[in-house]
């Protein structure tokens, strides 16, 4: 039999790290399914909402014998009660440890054995639960996913074993990783006095501090179906896809209202700056221009700015900062989002012996040139064409359109947006990118964190 431990390493949480700083150019977003076979049906979306206030979408696309299944919570980490942050990663694992009727790690070893893989992730704004398998297996992926939302088993056995599996990959992520540890202080001084300050990961001392009780509270308050969108996606018809649903799902009770997670962007005044050092190689600036949230209407002319200073080697941020000024060796910066704030994260690592003075000032004066000077035709349509391939790449998998109808749904608050996205980019201009530079690229609305080797004489 196969273990399940890989299975349980993989549901790890999808949150920003500083390997995503290092490698990432541009945030994955959605678009538009690619076109398919004629015969096929496909992009067909259907909605629907029980008694009980699940919501239900359901996509049709016959071009494979397959489905990919859906549900996410409206809960995340921003959610978790003050001294308890790390929970709602925490519940994320507990929820694989066994129901009323599946034994613990059945879940995942049931979908492995009809043919199929799954996982789970838990973010600031949402955790999701997700299947693939073979469109026969249908039924018994929403009762397996109905049992978690209804029926789960919590124990101090399974507590305090997940606890630890948490905590080790806190330790992973964040113990022996300074450019983990400096991203993590640019988010808890650029977010400060909101519960993005901190991410999914959580605390040490909150994890160790998460009672049996604590969990239940959570559980009976954000896993109930009027705060859950199920997508399914696949070779379905929406009609059948209805009936088994109402069949796993329609008998649990709808839930209370959980309470809404009130956040204020943080106010600021003056460009915010720390400085870390620790046993690095490469020194590391991370900032952030604080934006608004996802769903705003000037998101997709920061999109387009993001990519118009890193959307490659010919971006500008690289072009100057590597090639030309020869400061920095890599350099970048993309906007990260949340549902009520966001930064438009910018980086640049550099080699100990220049001055992070002037890479600083470097970075920030090649981003403050987009809203002084307006882009040229050819950036602007670049830019648009890369963020029109993301979207075409990202949805040309069953999972994928499912993923981003769910995140439409749950985080812009309607799937309608999903079928919006295609022309979100269409009517961007220069004057709009200039124009969003020039309300949010101020250095007053900027934070820096640099990371310096131990022993530099910088």
């Amino acid at each position: 039999m196969e273990s399940q431990a890989p299975k349980q390493a993989r549901r790890t949480t999808l949150w920003i790290t500083g390997a995503v700083v290092i490698v990432a150019v541009v945030a994955a977003l959605v678009f538009w399914t690619i076109s398919r076979p004629p015969t096929a049906t496909v992009g067909s979306i259907t909605a629907y909402t029980l008694d009980n206030g699940l919501r239900l979408l359901v996509y049709e696309d016959t071009t494979a014998p397959v489905v990919s299944v859906n549900v996410w919570y409206r809960v995340g980490s921003k959610d978790e009660p003050v001294g308890k942050r790390g929970m709602a990663h925490l519940m994320e694992h507990m929820m694989f440890k066994g129901s009323k009727n599946v034994g613990p790690e059945e879940h995942s070893k049931l979908i492995d054995q009809a043919g199929g893989q799954d996982n789970a992730f838990t973010r600031d704004d949402v955790t999701g639960y997700w299947a693939r398998l073979p469109k026969e297996k249908l039924d018994l992926a929403l009762y397996l996913f109905a049992e978690q939302m209804h029926n789960l088993v919590l124990t101090q056995e399974h507590l305090d074993s997940e606890r630890e599996v948490v905590k080790e990959e806190w330790r992973v992520r964040l113990e022996n990783q300074p450019v983990s540890k400096a991203f993590d202080k640019f988010r808890d001084i650029a977010f400060a006095g909101t519960p993005y300050a901190k991410g999914p990961e959580g605390y040490m001392d909150d994890l160790n501090s998460i009672t049996l009780e604590d969990l239940q509270n959570f559980y009976q308050t954000y896993y109930a179906p009027n705060n859950a969108v199920l997508v399914v996606a696949g070779d379905v018809r929406p009609a059948e896809v209805l009936a088994l649903t109402k069949k796993h799902f329609g008998e649990i009770p709808k839930g209370a209202t959980p309470p809404p997670t009130v956040v204020t962007p943080p106010a600021q005044s003056a460009m915010r700056a720390e400085t870390l050092t620790m046993a690095v190689q490469l020194p590391v600036i991370i900032g952030g221009y604080q934006v608004p949230g996802t769903g705003h209407a000037d998101q997709p002319a920061l999109e387009v700015a993001g990519l118009v200073l890193s959307g490659g080697q010919s971006a500008r941020l690289y072009r100057q900062l590597v090639r030309e000024q020869q400061l920095s060796v890599a350099a970048g910066g993309f906007p990260l989002v949340f549902k009520d704030l966001g930064t438009m994260l910018i980086y640049a690592f550099f080699t100990p012996d220049k001055d992070p003075t002037k890479v600083n000032e470097a970075l920030v004066a090649e981003i403050e040139r987009l809203a002084s000077e307006p882009i040229d035709d050819k950036e602007l349509q670049k830019a648009k064409n890369q963020l029109t391939a993301q979207y075409i790449f990202n949805l040309d998998s069953l999972s994928g359109v499912a993923n981003a109808l769910a995140e439409a749904e749950v985080i812009e608050g309607d799937y309608k947006e999903f079928e919006k996205a295609k022309d979100k980019y269409d009517k961007i201009t220069a004057a709009d990118v200039q124009r969003v530079a020039q309300t949010y690229f101020r250095r007053e609305n900027l934070t820096v964190v640099t990371l310096k080797p131990e022993g530099g004489t910088q």
